[in-house]
């Protein structure tokens, strides 16, 4: 008598294991990583505040806040991948800000000078990419100088209190909301979105990323190392240069410290969400975004709760620290 053995049901027949494994993976990665913070972000700010953190007019709040370094962090992010850090964009935001201020509070034409602060934005990216690239400077000390002489052109140019500026369409726009979520913000994600794209589907990112991760495979491949770094450069600037614009645009004026500090906000919000500023072309946009709106709730929880928002600096720091360890125990991502 013969018997038919039964095949035994192990774990690898277990359909649900592939999409378990799938989840843990993703979880795995600097955007999986930093997704998990936010949901414990989430859940605290719940918590500790109550329903009210998720009402409507919280959200409208954290939202406003969070848009202009969205949009400036994801411009920012591209300079980032392709390897050179750029610390002047607070500069360069506060610069903007006041030359479209001071030039529509005189009469000129809101968009002409909306235009004209574009352009100074890419000279500046221009200068930034002409001394690193073409001279070889290191771009940390580079751009560190761009942030004082520009800082200081925004000193000289705002001797007294500045002008109020209001021009309402720009003002609809930073302050305005579609089904309860700030249009700004909607417009932050849209662009967040698009360089996500850019950088994960398209030849350009690759290329982005490919000079970052290591310009000398690159150039052997045969991109062009120094038009990447230039374009980047250059994008990061102008990136910067349009979040003064929507600065004066959301408050109506522009002083002299605007912008003071954000470089290290959008930057550690970047690192948290993935980015690397030792190597280039590690990092995605959507973990810029994570990253920002994780800092946004908890700078959010502290001042709801009347918390000292000298914690803030703290929680920023003990995250970032985190974010990193986490980052070198996975072993780090590279482009490959």
């Amino acid at each position: 008598m013969t018997t038919t053995a039964t095949p035994s049901t192990t774990l690898f027949d277990d359909p649900v294991l592939p999409m378990r494994r799938r989840i843990l993976d993703s979880f795995r990665g600097p955007v999986g990583s930093i997704s998990a913070t936010l949901i414990v972000t989430l859940l605290v700010g719940l918590i500790w505040v109550g329903p009210s953190f998720f009402s409507p007019s919280n959200i409208q709040i954290v939202g406003v806040s969070v848009a202009i370094p969205l949009i400036v962090g994801v411009m920012a992010s591209f300079a980032l991948l392709a390897g050179v850090v750029d610390l002047s964009i607070g500069s360069m935001v506060g610069f903007g800000a006041v030359i479209f201020n001071q030039l529509v509070a005189a009469g000129l034409n809101a968009w002409l000078v909306a235009l004209i602060t574009v352009v100074v934005g890419v000279v500046v990216g221009l200068t930034n990419a002409f001394v690193i690239v073409r001279f070889g400077a290191e771009p940390l000390a580079v751009t560190l100088g761009m942030l004082t002489l520009l800082r200081g052109l925004s000193q000289v140019i705002v001797v007294s209190a500045p002008p109020s500026t209001l021009i309402e369409p720009l003002y609809n726009v930073t302050q305005g909301a579609i089904a309860g979520f700030p249009t700004l913000l909607l417009i932050g994600i849209g662009v967040t979105l698009v360089a996500a794209g850019i950088v994960s589907k398209t030849r350009v990112g690759r290329k982005v990323q490919a000079v970052g991760g290591d310009d000398r495979a690159a150039a052997r491949a045969g991109i062009s190392v120094s038009k990447v770094r230039v374009i980047a450069l250059v994008a990061s600037s102008v990136g910067a240069a349009v979040g003064g614009i929507l600065y004066v645009g959301q408050l109506g004026s522009a002083s002299n410290v605007l912008g003071t500090g954000l470089e290290f906000q959008i930057y550690a919000a970047l690192m948290i969400g993935g980015y690397s500023i030792t190597r280039g072309g590690v990092g995605n946009p959507i973990g810029g975004l994570l990253g920002l709106l994780v800092i946004a709730g908890i700078t959010n929880i502290l001042n709801v709760t009347f918390t000292d928002p000298n914690y803030l600096d703290l929680i920023t720091a003990v995250i970032l620290v985190a974010a990193v360890l986490v980052d070198r125990l996975r072993g780090g991502d590279s482009f490959e």
